[in-house]
């Protein structure tokens, strides 16, 4: 099933300082961190090591963070796919809410265009 993407997507080299972290899969506490690839305010992509022991349709939580800018976001959602690639594991989350990206995402993502 082709599925079109509803939101456009903030690329990683404005996320450079922020990192996804997850501090729940499926109510367990856990402590991740991925590198993000992509945003928009339904979900997000991320690259985790390689040997981390997460599923598709894995239920998890956490935020999204910068030191930098002292922004966090709480999101909630689940894998809605994941790929293997020699940089990591690639992951896509549905949030289970809309996000309302910061302000400083919204005009760096306007400064790129």
């Amino acid at each position: 099933m082709l599925e079109t993407r509803k939101r456009q997507r903030i690329p990683s080299e404005n996320w450079e300082d922020f990192m996804l972290k997850v501090f729940s899969i499926n109510g367990s506490p856990e402590y991740l961190i991925a590198r993000i690839e992509n945003i928009s305010e339904l979900g997000i992509c991320g690259t985790l090591e390689l040997g981390i022991s997460i599923s598709e349709k894995d239920k998890i939580e956490g935020i999204i963070e910068s030191d930098l800018t002292r922004s966090k976001i709480k999101y909630s959602g689940k894998i809605a796919w994941m790929k293997e690639t020699p940089a990591g594991i690639q992951l896509g989350i549905k949030f289970d809410e809309e996000l309302i990206l910061p302000d400083v995402l919204i005009a760096r993502s306007m400064a790129a265009a």
